[in-house]
């Protein structure tokens, strides 16, 4: 009987051609998966570089030392002013100046109250460096330098009496940047009983969708316009950007084509922007574009060397530009003093700009104060603090 012969296994093997086609397949399908998840990922929301981040991190400790002294003095809230926070920028850093202004009781020597908060900031752990620029009986004013950077200017004056604000109800105006992503987070931000105004990327998953719920349901809606970084192309805004090397022409189709993305659109503001924001001519035909189209303009300035807001002025274009962050940093104490600073400003100006970005502590930022901000200040639309 003859034996039955076994059947054989077939081997599978690729020539040097097929191993190379399934190597280009691979390739392929992993490069777009990656464009795929880039495309849909948030990208930073500002312009952030390595050591404004950590000065930013220090300064907002000297603010916590500040707040922690007057608190401990006894300093009412309402006794303490922001009349000014302003971009500043020297060499590799960026930061944003604040002038503060305090009145202390009378029973403090204003002597011991600036003591007292010298030796705060002293006993923190970064370099810093306070001196005394004018010193009387009633009034003291100090200049705080960190990794020798002016910081801070702080003036404390004397008087028991209660500081009164120039506008005892002022107007604010919150835009909240960088949406067009998590649709959750726009809806959590549509349920607050607040007039924010809703700055839209374009380009992004949702772009179109955020825009109309955002009007829809009653609030402002604005482009939020990508422009050029000083980093770039390291730091990337997104598509839609606008470049200092296009010309008009480009200049232009990338604007409208930017526009045409976000439904009911009533103004712009600019996303990052720190190298196309100091050309006068770049943003000349920007904002004469904005101007033809009837749309206003609020320069976010990420730079201090922004000349947006003058060229728009001088164009008679409806314009403002922000006065507070709020949520560079996320920790509870940084956004509780951004958020006073916001009202502290708007009190001693009539109104003022905050600008916040789609984060849950954010979120809890604005649900906390809803109430202080509705009965001690009106939130507005942008548009209601634009100028003619």
């Amino acid at each position: 009987m003859a034996k039955s012969k076994g059947k054989k296994k077939t081997r599978f093997s690729l020539t040097p051609i097929g191993l190379g086609f399934v190597i280009l397949i691979v390739i392929i399908v992993i490069s777009y998966l990656l464009v795929s998840y880039k495309s849909r990922s948030p990208l930073p929301f500002e312009e952030v570089y390595l050591y404004s981040k950590q000065l930013s991190r220090d300064i907002h400790l000297i603010d916590k030392a500040i707040s922690d002294g007057f608190y401990k003095i006894g300093v009412p809230e309402e006794n303490i002013v922001f009349p000014s926070v302003l971009p500043r920028q020297k060499d590799k850093y960026r930061w944003n100046f604040s002038s503060i202004e305090a009145r202390v009781p009378n029973r403090y020597f204003i002597f011991k109250a600036g003591e007292e908060i010298k030796e705060r900031i002293s006993r923190l752990p970064i370099p810093t460096r306070i001196t005394i620029d004018k010193k009387s009986d009633n009034e003291i004013i100090y200049s705080v330098y960190c990794k020798g950077l002016y910081t801070h200017r702080l003036k404390i004056m004397r008087g028991d009496k209660k500081v009164s604000p120039r506008f005892p109800y002022p107007q604010i105006g919150i835009i909240i940047d960088d949406l067009g992503y998590d649709v959750s987070l726009a809806n959590a931000l549509l349920e607050l009983d607040l007039s924010l105004t809703f700055s839209v990327l374009p380009f992004t998953p949702n772009t179109r969708l955020i825009a109309r719920k955002a009007w829809n349901d009653g609030r402002e809606t604005m482009l939020h316009l990508p422009m050029e970084p000083m980093d770039y192309p390291a730091i990337n805004p997104g598509d839609g950007v606008l470049l200092v090397c296009m010309d008009k022409k480009m200049i232009l189709d990338t604007l409208n084509k930017d526009l045409r993305q976000i439904p009911f659109v009533a103004g712009v503001n600019n996303h990052m922007g720190s190298r196309f924001t100091k050309s006068e001519e770049k943003m000349g035909i920007v904002l004469a574009e904005l101007k033809k189209k009837g749309l206003y303009y609020i320069d976010s300035r990420t730079t201090s060397d922004t000349v947006a807001f003058d060229v728009a002025k001088k164009m008679a274009l409806r314009t403002a530009s922000r006065d507070i962050f709020l949520d560079n940093h996320l920790s509870e104490n940084a956004l509780k003093i951004q958020m006073e600073r916001l009202l502290s400003v708007a009190r001693n100006k009539g109104s003022a700009i905050g600008i916040g970005h789609p984060h849950k502590k954010t979120i809890d930022l604005l649900t906390n104060f809803q109430m202080t901000l509705t009965n001690e200040a009106e939130v507005v639309p942008a548009s209601n603090l634009v100028n003619n």
